[in-house]
């Protein structure tokens, strides 16, 4: 089954709502969509709704996930992804290895939360 996702076009971001994701490779075409979208739109901040995706990989898929995603990088991106307590590795593992490859990137339980840090200044 193909990864799903649905883009809109929000003030100064993009926002993601990911309807299904069943593996790495899925997450990876999910990821590359993404950057594509930003690229096409002129957008570096993207707000992922990752809501419906119910259970955690294997912490090997979310290294390799990672390091994936973040070699698909071409520019800038800041990315908040808001997730299910369930579909979370309490370390926040995917996070640090996105994080330690450059990929200004972060998971929240609140799409308030989020939001606020994915528009806040940089200074």
């Amino acid at each position: 089954m193909p990864a799903d996702a649905e883009f809109e076009e929000c003030d100064g971001y993009l926002s993601v709502r990911i309807l299904t994701c069943e593996s790495v490779d899925q997450m990876c075409a999910v990821a590359e969509r993404i950057l594509e979208e930003c690229e096409t739109r002129g957008l570096s901040k993207v707000l992922i709704d990752a809501l419906a995706l119910m259970e955690t990989m294997p912490v090997i898929s979310y290294y390799e996930a990672g390091v994936r995603c973040a070699d698909l990088r071409r520019r800038y991106v800041k990315v908040a992804c808001v997730v299910q307590h369930q579909a979370t590795n309490p370390d926040r593992f995917f996070e640090n290895v996105l994080q330690n490859r450059g990929v200004h990137y972060r998971w929240f339980l609140d799409g308030d939360q989020a939001q606020r840090w994915l528009l806040e200044q940089q200074g």
